[in-house]
């Protein structure tokens, strides 16, 4: 199972967007089973699969090690081979009791391994639980944002361009190195570049970012109205729109992330 973390400090990028259509696309096309895990208070992904965080286990009980039973803590959602671990508001204050406690760093990290060593739960799935975890991460660096970075082999930063964003990505660089002081594995696996669309300050943001020792993936997502509308509805790109602009970046996205060729 390979743990991926959407992040970005800086809010308005497509983390959410980008998170729960990336494991649309692993389970649709490419047969995945998922699991996403809502690390941001707003709950934006737990409510785009339907769920309701203040009426279900959320991440709140694992990062302050309330987790008793794996099981209870994750949710089947309306996408076949994707399930969540939602989030509600709540995660603010656990936040704070995890920082208090120093529980929290390690808390995802635990209950991810112990998924994998579940035999119980390996057998209900026939194999294995999951073949990713991606963790949508709240934009700040908060204790759920630490644990979640501490428990993935590698960070997804989605990235609009304008020279904030620039700065930020940076800062962000910073953290993870702090992070990589006491977890080593955790790497950035590349940004993606979100909301892009033809105008010279986004090519030559581009372009300048591109030519930063960053690893930049290939594709870019396009800005598309069709986004926004699918969460209104709550669905994936690929049941909304399957041949608008983003919905055919991501599907492209997905292959180049699996190294498979464009």
């Amino acid at each position: 199972m390979k743990t991926i973390s959407i992040v970005n400090l800086k809010g308005g990028v497509g983390k959410t967007v980008t998170t729960v259509n990336m494991a649309a696309i692993l389970a649709g096309d490419h047969g995945k089973k998922v699991l996403v895990i809502d690390a941001d208070p707003q709950a934006n992904a737990t409510r785009f699969f339907g769920l309701d965080g203040t009426k279900c286990n959320t991440v709140a009980g694992i990062i302050t090690g309330e987790c008793d039973y794996i099981p209870e803590y994750i949710y089947d959602t309306s996408i076949d081979n994707v399930h969540c671990v939602p989030s509600e508001i709540s995660l603010i204050e656990s936040d704070i009791a995890s920082i208090r406690t120093g529980h929290g760093i390690k808390a995802l990290h635990s209950f991810l391994g112990a998924i994998k060593a579940d035999n119980e739960l390996a057998a209900d799935f026939e194999d294995k639980p999951y073949d990713f975890t991606l963790i949508d991460c709240p934009p700040s660096f908060t204790a759920a944002s630490v644990a979640a970075i501490y428990a993935s082999d590698e960070i997804i930063i989605p990235i609009k361009i304008d020279s904030f964003a620039i700065d930020g990505m940076r800062a962000l660089a910073t953290q993870i190195e702090n992070i990589r002081k006491i977890q080593p594995g955790v790497n950035i696996a590349g940004v993606l570049v979100t909301m892009w669309h033809k105008c010279s300050a986004v090519v030559q943001g581009e372009e300048l970012l591109r030519a930063a020792h960053w690893p930049i993936y290939q594709t870019h997502i396009r800005r598309s109205d069709k986004v926004d509308e699918s969460t209104f509805v709550r669905q994936s790109l690929d049941e909304y729109s399957s041949n608008c602009a983003a919905t055919v970046d991501y599907r492209r996205f997905v292959k180049e992330y699996l190294g498979e060729v464009l």
